[in-house]
């Protein structure tokens, strides 16, 4: 009688076994070395349901982050009911400022990935730097030529 529940629950465990048998292993994507000291640039929580098709599915994530240099990229496949998908960096990445990766599942497996970027500035000015006025006679007249505006990454 033991024999036979042992059997059946061994049986049971190696079926469910085989189902979550995947192709990718569900290792997140990590390059370069987190520190404390690393800025927190962009963060994205893509979702994506199985689909049929017979290529999977895919997302790109693209990236540029002016003034700032990429230290750390960490793409986390948090998919649950499936085997999930895998990143690849495919253009820049650490040591750059800006990152392509692409996010594969494969046919009937969902997306769900969660991407962060951390990086440090890279020594350039992050405010905009206006022109200097040309001097004139009468200084009731002075007016800036142009000014540089810059986009600040919070």
């Amino acid at each position: 009688m033991y024999r036979i529940a042992i059997c059946l629950i061994v049986s049971i465990i190696e079926g469910s076994g085989a189902k979550l048998a995947c192709k990718n292993p569900k290792t997140a994507l990590e390059m370069g070395k987190w520190a404390h000291n690393l800025k927190h640039l962009d963060s994205a929580v893509i979702e994506n349901g199985p689909v049929s098709m017979h290529e999977g599915q895919m997302y790109v994530y693209e990236n540029y982050f002016p003034n700032y240099i990429i230290k750390y990229v960490h793409v986390d496949n948090v998919a649950i009911k499936s085997c999930g998908a895998n990143a690849q960096v495919k253009k820049g990445g650490v040591d750059s400022s800006s990152v392509l990766i692409v996010i594969h599942a494969d046919i009937n497996e969902e997306i769900r990935s969660v991407i962060d970027i951390w990086g440090t500035a890279n020594g350039v000015p992050t405010k905009g730097v206006a022109s200097h006025p040309e001097r004139y006679k009468d200084t009731n007249h002075i007016e800036p030529k142009a000014i540089v505006c810059s986009v600040e990454i919070k």
